[in-house]
């Protein structure tokens, strides 16, 4: 009965909306205000479904935010959000006819798809949702290199939800600079003058291919450093040439400070010199990572360190899960 209700009360807030608007426009065109005024790209009609648009969007994206608060609610005392109690508890919020998908990523997050409205939401292990105007949606390799050159330049992405929708294949003839720098002159991951990612990275279950790395600087992968961010669901290509010094692996070079990745793979043959391996180069301070597996060779160079090189990672001081 409440979820009629609630579902009614939405229909007659849009009814009540567009009656309002019409009569509005009506007087306008009695007080003589013109079509062009109306109905231009700045017009009172775009300015009024402008604004009817916000409004759609805060109001879904509160129903989103309940239905989380809910689900958790449900799962006392430990919190925890259940794909099967948020689906339940989205639909008592929108209604039955409501379409929409929810995706578990496997690590106490989700990705929510709302077909009618073609939005999206991120929900965190948490309970914190994210919307669309802090997510970036990537396709292409220019848009890849676009997103690097942002971070490279400062922008953290914290707090952002960045997710391919395709695999990418990159250029093998341009070498490719990692997404987040740790750089040479730095000794702690933390240096301000470091060019860390922060965000969530999601592949899809994509993956990207044609990556050419050939230097000596530490931190080196398609990431370099990634600080308190996650990665998840993305593999490496076959077609990959990378040969670094130390820190070195196929996904990143260097988690750390509570990072976070889940389900990633490595195809490409990695050549290191120490501390790195296949998918990840270091973890530490907190850094988890899980179900994870490497398919390429790892070479030590010349003179390499041996004893600090791996399959899947090079140096590890916390937890590794289903690897």
């Amino acid at each position: 009965m409440k979820r009629d209700e609630r579902t009614l009360k939405r229909k007659e807030k849009g009814i009540t909306l567009i009656a309002l608007v019409i009569t509005i426009i009506v007087l306008l065109i009695l007080a003589g205000v013109s079509i062009a005024m109306l109905t231009g790209e700045n017009g009172i009609l775009t300015q009024a479904q402008n604004a009817k648009n916000k409004t759609d969007e805060a109001s879904e994206k509160e129903g989103i935010e309940l239905a989380v608060t809910a689900s958790k609610l449900k799962n006392s005392p430990t919190l925890e959000i259940l794909k099967e109690n948020l689906e339940e508890e989205i639909r008592n919020q929108f209604g039955d006819d409501k379409e929409f998908s929810v995706k578990d990523n496997g690590d106490g997050s989700f990705l929510i798809s709302m077909n009618d409205t073609d939005r999206k939401y991120y929900v965190e292990n948490t309970g914190n949702v994210i919307d669309e105007s802090k997510m970036l949606k990537i396709s292409t390799a220019e848009e890849l290199e676009a997103f690097k050159e942002n971070v490279n330049s400062g922008n953290t992405y914290e707090g952002w939800y960045v997710y391919l929708t395709n695999a990418i294949t990159l250029d093998i003839n341009e070498k490719w600079e990692p997404i987040g720098l740790h750089l040479q002159e730095n000794t702690s991951p933390d240096t301000e003058t470091n060019k860390p990612f922060k965000g969530i990275f999601d592949g899809n279950e994509y993956e990207i291919d044609g990556i050419y790395i050939n230097t000596t600087d530490k931190a080196q992968g398609l990431f370099g450093l990634v600080n308190n961010g996650k990665i998840l669901n993305l593999g490496i290509g076959e077609n990959c040439s990378i040969t670094t010094t130390a820190s070195g692996g196929a996904v990143a070079g260097y988690l750390c400070n509570n990072s976070y990745a889940n389900n990633c793979y490595n195809k490409t043959d990695i050549t290191i010199g120490g501390y790195g391996g296949g998918v990840f180069g270091q973890l530490w301070s907190g850094t988890k990572i899980e179900n994870c597996y490497n398919l390429g060779n790892v070479n030590v160079n010349e003179n390499g360190l041996k004893n600090t090189i791996g399959g899947v990672v090079g140096q590890v001081n916390r937890r590794i899960t289903n690897v």
